[in-house]
């Protein structure tokens, strides 16, 4: 028999390690045995969960996502990802330039000295930048994975993981030690995107991986802002900016940029 509620959206999300379109289809098809087999996986969760079903559950992810995960495993305080209005997601290169990289460093210390939360996905580069600079402040900032839970990835930022996990909020659609595959980072990319009220570009390569994440906010409505770059340099940040983001230079620039819409001035 077909089982209906938490444990069962919990089952299928073990048995499919996450796989929002294998859950769906078991869901819809009432694979009973699916279930029983997922059933049988509860005794290896090694954290904590929310269901789509639970209270806790944050909103901007139930309300507005496309696909909106079945289960979050997470560590920390789940709480951080419901103050939407405090959360500035912040993606860029693997790789940055120097200029990204201070001024990301810069910008994201101060918006958490400001009380804002910072949205990354612990990956090398800006991701580890936006981390390092606010995990010193206790709860202001998330990390959202592409693989799971119990996994760390890259695993030299096991020690930054570590840290976010007890001063802020690590969170996964990924049940226990789901490789981080290819395919998992778009669908990671759009959890960035949702939480928060607006996403930070620091630097984006032409057709990178960071422009998917700025694409999901503007399809959820979310505000975009960039760094400029020099005329004729080969990243996409320029473009963005021609296309409606917002300008950043500096502090005053992102919180006015985090500000409500009403009380930002015409």
């Amino acid at each position: 028999m077909f089982c209906v509620g938490r444990d069962c959206i919990l089952a299928l999300s073990l048995l499919y390690a996450g796989d929002w379109d294998k859950i769906y289809q078991a869901m819809k098809k009432r694979d009973g045995d699916a279930v029983e087999e997922g059933l049988k996986l509860l005794s290896n969760i090694k954290s904590n969960y929310v269901t789509i079903l639970d209270p806790d559950y944050p909103g901007a992810l139930y309300n507005h996502c496309h696909k909106p995960p079945f289960v979050l495993y997470y560590e920390g305080d789940l709480s951080i990802a419901r103050e939407q209005d405090k959360i500035l997601t912040v993606v860029g290169s693997r790789q940055p330039s120097s200029y990204a990289a201070t001024k990301t460093r810069e910008l994201c210390t101060a918006m958490a000295e400001q009380g804002y939360v910072i949205c990354s996905g612990l990956a090398r580069g800006i991701d580890t930048i936006a981390g390092e600079s606010s995990v010193p402040f206790t709860r202001r900032t998330i990390a959202v994975l592409g693989n799971g839970i119990n996994r760390t990835y890259p695993i030299e930022n096991t020690p930054l993981r570590k840290k976010i996990a007890a001063n802020g909020l690590v969170l996964s659609e990924y049940p226990n030690m789901t490789p981080p595959e290819a395919r998992n980072f778009p669908s990671r990319n759009r959890i960035l995107a949702c939480l928060s009220k607006g996403t930070f570009v620091a630097e984006a390569r032409p057709h990178s991986g960071t422009l998917i994440t700025a694409m999901f906010a503007l399809e959820y409505g979310r505000d975009v802002a960039t760094l400029p770059f020099a005329a004729g340099e080969d990243y996409a940040n320029n473009v963005l900016i021609k296309n409606g983001a917002a300008l950043v230079e500096d502090l005053s620039d992102l919180e006015l940029f985090m500000q409500p819409r009403e009380n930002v001035k015409k």
